[in-house]
């Protein structure tokens, strides 16, 4: 891999993963449908080590002429990464119309990669995938578990598929890629664990559920190598998950975060219901990936709660 394309470019996980492939040296046209003045310092610093195209992926099919008028060129050995995926509120909304979108979209991006004779089209999926294939599975009559992301992974699942068909008749490889729980700093999100962060810091009451059920955690940093080594090393037709390799039960994550930084409060677990599906520890599996690109995570959670915990500390966002 000599050339990168990537859309989503301006996201969390998008913006650090132009950042990286850059510090490779790797050649990358970034692609987000923001301006670049708009962006948050952080983001636009990362994305001005490429060279960015500002594009809806709604119309992705023109690509060919907007590299032509700024005479960047994939190349031989170019890969194109799809990070991008909208929704009319947030990414998880319940649109229908919007999500199914997201799919057309998709199947748009790997024609046009393929068109760019791109050698691999990466479609980046969601963790959430994971719980909807048992969600499905559920009897609407007796079970209770409800799943907020079902539509939006439904969407996921069938971009994939759609994907799949598609690269069949196309001259380009093709590789779906799911992953852990990504943390990292400038994530603007509010997750279940940046949210116990916070309240830590606060010293606010700590309720949870029982935390019984297994979860996975990597650091941006490690999430990002693995998308590097997938679009290197990856092979076609295949399905990976970046992720730490070692899935621990949520409670676990919580109490190491609170061995860090204890704020006193006692740690209620078993005070709120959980009500959704659960994963097992071999949904997260690492196997393949390892097998096919020899990806290993670099850090751990503990790292990545310090730098969370200091950028929180220094921006004054608690």
């Amino acid at each position: 891999m000599k050339k990168a394309i990537v859309t989503g470019a301006t996201g969390f996980i998008g913006s650090s993963f132009v950042e990286f492939l850059c510090d490779k040296g790797i050649d990358v046209l970034s692609l987000g449908r923001k301006k670049i003045s708009e962006l948050s310092t952080r983001r636009k610093k990362k994305i001005e080590k490429s060279t960015y195209v500002q594009i809806s992926m709604n119309e992705i099919s023109n690509l060919k002429y907007k590299i032509r008028e700024i005479k960047w060129s994939p190349g031989d050995a170019c890969v194109f990464y799809n990070l991008a995926w909208g929704g009319i509120n947030q990414l998880s909304d319940l649109s229908i119309e919007a999500q199914m979108e997201n799919v057309s979209e998709s199947v748009s991006a790997l024609e046009t990669a393929n068109e760019l004779k791109c050698l691999t089209f990466c479609q980046i999926g969601t963790m959430e995938e994971a719980f909807t294939y048992k969600y499905m599975e559920l009897d609407y009559n007796k079970d209770s578990e409800y799943n907020r992301h079902v539509i939006y992974a439904s969407s996921k699942i069938a971009a994939k598929y759609a994907l799949k068909a598609n690269a069949s008749r196309l001259d380009i490889n093709f590789i779906y890629v799911l992953h852990s729980h990504v943390m990292g700093v400038d994530d603007y999100k509010d997750s279940f664990l940046q949210v116990t962060l916070k309240k830590l810091m606060e010293k606010k009451e700590l309720i949870f559920s029982s935390g019984e059920q297994y979860f996975d955690v990597i650091s941006v940093f490690d999430c990002c190598n693995g998308y590097y080594l997938i679009g290197k090393k990856g092979k076609h037709n295949s399905e990976y998950w970046v992720g730490s390799g070692d899935p621990r039960k949520l409670r676990n994550y919580v109490e190491r975060m609170y061995k860090l930084y204890p704020s006193g409060e006692e740690m209620q677990f078993g005070k709120l219901e959980y009500n959704d599906v659960k994963l097992s520890k071999s949904d997260f599996s690492i196997k393949n990936l390892y097998k096919d690109t020899g990806y290993q995570p670099k850090k751990s959670y503990e790292q990545v709660v310090v730098e969370l915990y200091d950028y929180f500390k220094n921006n004054e966002l608690i």
